[in-house]
């Protein structure tokens, strides 16, 4: 929708013009406000993932990222990727740490949950940050389920776009699409909600000779 309108033809069009707009805003009101339900909802998930990537033309990228994941909101998220490669990436409050198991590495950086860069930030930031950080609106062209898609309000976060798919309260997909037009698709499954989780899958174990790049 445009952001400048010219009235061209007296109040009439004022009025139509001004009570359209206020009903996008409250459509897009209404919409934060469902998606925050959802995901307040949420307290704990485990799950295992499936994750895949095509490019502009629809073409695969790469191979399928299979693993698992678990999340504690806000703030505290675990993602394990087991295919094709071994990398651990963890999310504790204030740190992330990403772990290649393989090359014996591990980045810690500080999170910024006012700038969330990716679905790690996205799915363990508090809410309101989301608020704050994008447009949210509800699509209604789904049969099952309610799909919210989330844009940026600023960029420079690497992606156009991210949509959430909710089935009877379990978020079951994420779609990521970034500034080249490609599209990541998670797909989660074998879902676990609102179950307690151990506090050590949260912290970051690894053998004494590891590498640690301190990115902050």
């Amino acid at each position: 929708m445009s952001k400048h309108y010219k009235i061209l033809i007296g109040k009439i069009f004022f009025i139509l013009f001004f009570s359209f707009t206020a009903n996008i805003s409250f459509a897009d009101t209404t919409a934060a406000d469902e998606l925050a339900k959802s995901l307040n909802s949420i307290h704990t998930m485990q799950a295992n993932f499936e994750q895949s990537m095509v490019n502009s033309k629809g073409g695969n990228i790469g191979q399928k990222t299979l693993g698992s994941m678990k999340l504690e909101r806000p703030g505290k998220f675990r993602w394990e990727i087991t295919q094709p490669n071994n990398q651990l990436i963890i999310i504790n409050k204030d740190k992330s740490f990403l772990y290649d198991i393989d090359l014996e590495q591990v980045v810690k950086r500080k999170m910024d949950y006012r700038k969330p860069g990716n679905p790690a930030m996205l799915l363990s930031s508090p809410v309101e940050t989301l608020k704050q950080s994008f447009k949210i609106t509800k699509l209604n062209n789904s049969k099952t389920g309610s799909w919210f898609k989330l844009t940026p309000k600023t960029q420079g976060n690497g992606y156009q776009w991210i949509k959430m798919h909710f089935i009877t309260g379990q978020l079951r997909s994420m779609q990521i699409t970034d500034d080249l037009e490609q599209q990541s698709t998670i797909t989660f499954n074998n879902i676990v909600l609102n179950k307690s989780i151990s506090s050590k899958m949260f912290v970051l174990t690894t053998p004494p000779n590891t590498e640690i790049f301190d990115a902050e």
